[in-house]
């Protein structure tokens, strides 16, 4: 049998009713001498901070009425003390009412956008498939923004040709424009990370999209790399932190570039292309690639986060487990969370057996 549904409202108005009732009894036991009745202002002011304006209004008829009984029981309904209690409870009444109104927009709203931004996140960062052979991926998104869920960072995962090809980037800047700049990128990738002969063909796409866009002073950090079954890892870097290699034999390396490169957007400058640097992975080692939110986290004493020195977090355990003790020692580390966009991502290669 189901069991019965009772309604929530006399749960939300208790607070004010019983400080309402126990000003009442106060009054009673210590006497009209001691100047209680506009403290019965004090039920609906309560009522306000966790219900809507209609229990507000509620709760306010209630404590009005209390403190018209006591005004008469202590003989001041008609005096000045008496008619100033009134309009105190009255007018509180009315201000907490519209603040509750305010309140509950605010929530609505809020609920409102929190459930847009989820729905972004869903189409902009889609899951990744954890087992795209010849590698296995763990992924992980934390904004910076207060009660946000995407920003300028961005990842995909893309299986083509059997092997597997990845992105990691961050926008320049905050804020919708940089959310904006972050799709244009992540539909490019995904459009030619498909079918295109190389990486270099796809950072081509990415930077051609990126210029249509049109955007002023505004470029793009990223990582492209690609994954053979045989274990030959190629990577691009156009100006981002080098992937940390994390090895299954104990050691690890950071995988910087043979030369420097300009992020996407910055083409007017007319440097040469970046050079692919070529990195051979055996059965079991993973790879993190990774945004400037966690290189550049820093403490107290403005240290930055050791993430050569925390590398041991990235070893045994699941994927996944791997990168939620890395953002947990994130946290420690700065002691108030992230002042930036972070993004990372964690591929493990598996041999064909």
């Amino acid at each position: 049998m189901r069991a019965p549904v009772f309604p929530a409202w006399p749960t939300a108005l208790c607070p004010g009713l019983v400080a309402a009732a126990g000003v009442a009894v106060l009054d009673v036991v210590l006497g009209a001498e001691v100047g209680l009745l506009p403290l019965f202002a004090v039920g609906p002011a309560l009522t306000a901070c966790c219900s809507p304006a209609r229990r507000v209004v509620t709760c306010g008829f209630v404590s009005l009425l209390l403190c018209a009984a006591v005004a008469v029981y202590d003989d001041l309904l008609f005096t000045r003390r008496g008619v100033v209690a009134l309009i105190s409870v009255a007018a509180v009444t009315a201000a907490s009412a519209v603040a509750a109104h305010a309140r509950v927009q605010h929530e609505r709203r809020a609920t409102r956008h929190r459930l847009i931004s989820e729905f972004v996140q869903s189409v902009i960062l889609a899951p990744v498939p954890q087992d795209t052979a010849p590698a296995r991926v763990a992924a992980s998104y934390v904004s910076a923004a207060e009660d946000a869920r995407i920003g300028g960072d961005f990842y995909e995962v893309v299986p083509a040709r059997g092997n597997v090809r990845v992105v990691i980037g961050d926008v320049q800047g905050k804020g919708l424009g940089a959310v904006r700049t972050a799709t244009v990128m992540l539909s490019a990738f995904r459009m030619s990370a498909h079918d295109a002969d190389d990486l270099a063909e796809v950072a081509g796409k990415m930077s051609g999209a990126l210029g249509r866009r049109g955007v002023d002073e505004q470029f793009v950090t990223a990582v492209l790399a690609e994954l053979d079954p045989a274990g030959r890892l190629t990577l691009l870097s156009f100006g981002h932190p080098p992937p940390l290699v994390v090895r299954a034999d104990g050691s690890h390396e950071l995988a910087h570039p043979p030369s420097p490169a300009l992020p996407f957007g910055l083409d007017w400058l007319e440097q040469d292309p970046p050079e692919p640097s070529r990195v051979a992975l055996a059965d079991g080692d993973r790879v993190l690639l990774y945004t400037d939110g966690l290189a550049e986290a820093r403490n107290a004493e403005d240290a930055f986060y050791p993430l050569v020195q925390r590398v041991a977090l990235l070893r045994g355990d699941s994927l996944d487990d791997c990168l939620v003790r890395l953002r947990t020692d994130v946290h420690v580390h700065t002691n108030s969370g992230v002042d930036d966009d972070s993004a990372l991502l964690l591929m493990e290669y598996g041999a064909a057996k």
